[in-house]
């Protein structure tokens, strides 16, 4: 593909993205959104709602990008919520390298011509139940009353699925699926989890905003299971935090066979029993972890992309090559911290986590560094997992 080429396919990528930014995007973050119709949900049904939301998000965020103790010192003042419009200017990402082959360019129906986007089949058909439905839509509700840069009608809009799991306060868990264009024994699957850490707004939002992109693709080489939010109740419990509502840190959490040995000591002493970074009681004791791990095990995903904020960085576990860069994002191998999902999975496991850190957690990436990052993923998976 030539440079002339794929600078246009970027500079189409972006002119997509903003048009979804004016209907991702509301202008107050307090517009009414009755206007969305959701049915009644019984308290069996769905947990309360939760108490008054912050105005900003809690950005100390993940501490996966580098010392607990140098985490505690940098760690930024509050910024404004989430929200696309108000990002600063970015430098033009550089194009030439951006654009791998296969993939495909949605490109807006002429007038008069609203069914001439090809969209491809997103999965196979899950029936859920008038219960789940609810509770979906309860869900999308939450998150698009807190989130600045997903509104009810964007989450509405995304088929969200209960995967069967669900959260101590009992939200459900959710995924949609992408099938790839190859059989399901042929094609790479890819497992991407948003908002393990409940305060890092930005690696929630951007999961919609990659959604939106891959749903307007009609050539599709990988199947994707997307989990927007893996921590609901840390997100949307009152104001934001990073653990679930047992006080848990979830990416340390998870049933690495350092658990044992190193989880509590680390927490003892690296940390200096810091609440924001406790480990739990036992290996895989929050339900959330559980199901991470369940889907692990289930969906066998040959890559795990992990997004996190706000250290501005790319980190990676297990093989094979890493990425050196995705979009603004630069590698910087951290290790594998105690019962982290990275040294769980890629580490003990041998399935490859790609972390990405994004440089804020209250404010969203620039549309253009949105699908540079989505398009430099693509181009790892492209040379290291291709089916």
């Amino acid at each position: 593909m030539t440079l002339i080429s794929k600078i246009l396919t970027l500079l189409a990528l972006v002119i997509v993205m903003t048009g979804c930014a004016q209907f991702v995007t509301p202008p107050d973050e307090t517009a009414d959104s009755s206007s969305v119709t959701t049915p009644a949900i019984t308290p069996e049904e769905q947990p309360p709602a939760p108490a008054v939301q912050p105005d900003v998000a809690d950005t100390s965020a993940s501490d996966d990008t580098t010392d607990d103790t140098s985490v505690e010192s940098v760690e930024q003042q509050p910024e404004p919520a989430d929200i696309a419009s108000e990002t600063p200017a970015e430098p033009e990402p550089d194009m030439t390298t951006r654009e791998p082959a296969g993939i495909d360019v949605p490109v807006a129906p002429a007038d008069g011509q609203e069914d001439a986007m090809p969209v491809a089949e997103t999965g196979p058909v899950i029936v859920q139940s008038d219960v789940q439905e609810r509770q979906v839509n309860a869900l999308c509700n939450e998150i698009g009353n807190k989130l600045g840069s997903v509104s009810v009608a964007d989450c509405l809009a995304q088929p969200l699925m209960v995967s069967g799991g669900y959260t101590v306060q009992g939200r459900p868990m959710v995924v949609r699926d992408f099938d790839a264009d190859t059989t399901a024994e042929e094609g790479t699957r890819v497992l991407i989890l948003g908002g393990i850490h409940g305060d890092e707004y930005s690696s929630i939002s951007i999961m919609f905003k990659w959604m939106e992109i891959l749903e307007q693709s009609s050539n599709r080489d990988f199947q994707w299971r997307f989990a927007p939010t893996v921590n609901p109740d840390g997100l949307l419990d009152g104001q934001a935090v990073r653990q679930n509502a047992n006080g848990v840190d979830l990416n340390r959490n998870f049933p690495s066979e350092d658990w044992l040995d190193l989880a509590e000591d680390y927490w003892n002493n690296s940390t200096s029993r810091n609440p924001r970074r406790y480990p739990g009681t036992h290996p895989a004791s929050e339900p959330e972890v559980q199901w991470i791990v369940e889907q692990i095990e289930s969906y066998k995903p040959d890559v795990i992309v992990s997004d996190h904020a706000p250290y501005h960085l790319l980190d990676y576990d297990g093989p094979p090559e890493a990425p050196e860069q995705i979009g603004e994002l630069h590698l910087h191998l951290l290790g594998g911290y105690p019962s982290s999902l990275g040294n769980y999975a890629g580490i003990n496991l041998g399935i490859p986590v790609v972390t990405m850190e994004l440089p804020s957690a209250g404010i969203m990436p620039s549309d253009e560094q949105i699908v540079s990052m989505w398009v430099d993923l693509l181009q790892w998976l492209y040379d290291h997992h291709e089916s």
